[in-house]
């Protein structure tokens, strides 16, 4: 069956339900071409440029089949994609549909072929036998044709215990993999390549990394030298006359015994005669034991006796007056100078009330010559950043587009007059969490169990969606829930309860979220393109249930099962099927004709096809067809409405067949 918690199953790696638009445009079928039934458990035929491979159909020009196949034809994989080495193609002498092409990894293989268990890459056999490996996947290394495990501490060796690579919280060193505590002198943990590696900083004695430098600082030095901190926030080791010396003025002083080379804006150290001045670029000290004394500041600070004071006003970097915004001379970065009269303000680039650019972070000249350089995280650019560019199109709500590449802004919300905005799944700083679909400082959780950038549990006026809690009763959480008890309990028109979900669990799914999300071992799903629908029903154990669609986005409609929206061509249709067949009309007096390709007047109860007007050749079920009208026959559902129903529900790849080409394929190239 298909697993909750892996997006795998038969059309490019993702479940679909059978009836489905992405099911049917694959020819996902039985071997005879027979439609599913509710017992399949995958694709056993697939049709165009589609081929079969290990229960699932899967397209060459979508990314999971094009990991596996360059060319497919009658539903079968001709070329495989063997570039990489990777997989490779079957060459038995009688090959079964399905298996063209078989993965390095798998052992099982098919007709007499087979893999390497945990092989990575290796060369095709000849029309029998095992490949021959040449590389293992993470976590196992080559030992004659077998692939063995490394040792637990190990991410990847070239023997039990002969380390390559670490995980987690430990450091590689030499070939061994080691805490964060047992690097030694010279050497610092890098967390970005997991290894001990040299400090790198000439006579540094000791060092540590740094996250703002994203590599190390000097601690200590080879005496006789002391640490020096440069103004671009790196350290150097230096002699003591090369420090600013007392009663001169420089960017940096002594501290008490001569020990360190400070910045004058460092105030890490509260120790008198050690402490700087906030935002000072230039002080002096008069003797080793007295604090230092600041002489100019920083830009958007005027020097007030000892102290720095912001009194340039926002986005100010000089300024010809103090506590006056009015009177900036220039601006900080994401800034621009604008005039009005004799006043003079720092507006932001992306101000458009004040001639900014919308969504611009960076910006060069001003009014009416203003060109944008640099757009917000959250825009797309279009144009050559460096030159103009503008920030159209808008990615995420969140204007650090969550974090940026370490981050993710997948969380899909339905607004009010049902167009698709993005807000934050995960946040890339681990310091921030998702509220309200925006990464804020993780003193805003608000009583919610949020922590290295994601949500898990949401508390009572608030409910979980998509990794972050959500408010009721304010946008953007007023756009999917009306009431909740720390999840969802009545959702808005756009959105379905997902059924049997908790407190610490996704509650509400949008309609059009093809995607979908798990409740312990059952994932439920939306429908692609679907506007309005109502909830599943609880699907079962280890298997996929999908909304029911009530009405599409755009012209498109839905089938009468609810499971995909379709394209009708006819007026007056109001559901369609995959083949653009129309399968009811808007009007109740109306019917489709026989070949379903317009609708006509026949207002005959029971009935679900005429031949002309007021002619019935079809009823629906509960019904039997005679002499032009439909008599009910008393009975629930029909055998094939049953198995339809059935078949709507989910259809689902053998064991993790997606999944595990992800990652044996993609992940493998990582």
């Amino acid at each position: 069956m298909c697993p909750s918690a892996a997006q795998s199953g038969p059309i490019d790696g993702f479940c679909r339900p059978a009836s489905s638009p992405q099911a049917t445009a694959a020819g996902c079928t039985r071997r005879d071409g027979a439609a599913l039934t509710d017992a399949s458990t995958a694709c056993e035929m697939c049709s165009g440029g589609f081929f079969l491979f290990r229960g699932g159909c899967y397209s060459t020009k979508s990314a999971s089949g094009s990991e596996i196949c360059t060319a497919a034809e009658g539903g079968k994989c001709t070329t495989c994609n063997t570039k990489d080495n990777y997989i490779f193609q079957n060459r038995a002498a009688t090959v079964t549909l399905g298996n063209e092409c078989i993965l390095c990894s798998d052992a099982k293989g098919a007709d007499g072929v087979t893999g390497v268990a945990n092989c990575n890459k290796c060369t095709a056999p000849g029309s029998a036998g095992p490949a021959t490996c040449s590389a293992c996947q993470e976590g196992y290394f080559l030992s004659g044709q077998t692939c063995t495990k490394c040792a637990d501490t190990c991410a990847t060796c070239t023997a039990a215990n002969t380390c390559t690579s670490c995980g987690g919280s430990k450091y590689l060193l030499g070939t061994s993999c080691v805490d964060s505590s047992g690097c030694g002198n010279g050497k610092y943990a890098d967390p970005q390549s997991n290894k001990y590696l040299e400090c790198g900083i000439t006579d540094c004695a000791t060092c540590a990394y740094d996250a703002a430098l994203q590599g190390p600082k000097c601690l200590t030095c080879t005496s006789p030298k002391i640490v020096k901190e440069e103004t671009n926030g790196a350290t150097t080791c230096s002699e003591i006359a090369a420090c600013t010396q007392y009663a001169n003025t420089g960017p940096n002083f002594l501290t008490n015994g001569n020990t360190r080379c400070a910045l004058c804006s460092n105030v890490t150290d509260s120790t008198t005669g050690n402490q700087g001045i906030a935002h000072c670029i230039t002080c002096q000290k008069a003797s080793a034991s007295t604090a230092p004394t600041c002489s100019a500041c920083g830009n958007g600070h005027f020097l007030e006796g000892s102290a720095c004071t912001a009194t340039c006003g926002t986005g100010c970097a000089t300024c010809s007056a103090k506590d006056d915004p009015n009177k900036c001379s220039t601006c900080m970065a994401g800034f621009f100078l604008v005039t009005e009269d004799a006043n003079k303000k720092c507006v932001s680039c992306g101000d458009t009330a004040k001639g900014g650019i919308d969504g611009c972070a960076e910006c060069l000249g001003t009014v009416g010559s203003l060109k944008c350089t640099k757009c917000k995280p959250n825009r797309k650019p279009v144009g050559t950043e460096g030159t103009q560019v503008t920030c159209e199109e808008k990615t995420c709500e969140d204007p650090t587009a969550c974090g940026g590449t370490a981050g993710a802004c997948e969380a899909i919300v339905i607004g009010a007059s049902g167009e698709m905005t993005y807000y934050c799944s995960l946040c890339g700083d681990s310091t921030k969490i998702p509220i309200d679909g925006k990464c804020v400082d993780s003193n805003q959780k608000q009583q919610n169990t949020c922590e290295n950038g994601v949500c898990t549990q949401c508390t009572n006026g608030y409910f979980l969606y998509m990794g972050g809690c959500y408010k009721l009763g304010q946008v953007p959480g007023s756009y999917m829930c009306t009431d909740q008890t720390g999840s969802c309990t009545t959702p808005t028109s756009h959105y379905f309860l997902v059924p049997g979900a908790t407190a610490g669990q996704q509650s509400v799914l949008a309609c059009e979220n093809p995607v979908g999300t798990a409740v312990g071992e059952r994932a439920y799903i939306g429908v692609e393109g679907c506007k309005t629908c109502t909830a599943p029903s609880e699907a079962p154990s280890g298997a996929m249930a999908s909304a029911r669609c009530t009405a599409c986005d755009g012209s498109k409609k839905p089938s009468l099962l609810g499971s995909g929206c379709f394209t009708c061509a006819m007026d007056g249709c109001s559901h369609c099927s995959a083949d653009g067949v129309c399968e009811a009309c808007t009007s109740a007096e109306q019917r489709p004709n026989t070949d379903g390709k317009q609708c006509i007047l026949c207002n005959i109860g029971g009935c679900t096809r005429c031949s002309e007007e007021n002619q019935c050749s079809q009823c629906g079920d509960g019904y039997r067809l005679e002499s032009n009208t439909c008599v009910s026959t008393g009975a629930n559902l029909s055998t094939g409405a049953i198995a339809g129903i059935s078949v709507a529900a989910v259809v689902v790849v053998g064991g993790l067949v997606g999944f595990l080409c992800w990652w044996f394929l993609c992940r493998g190239k990582a």
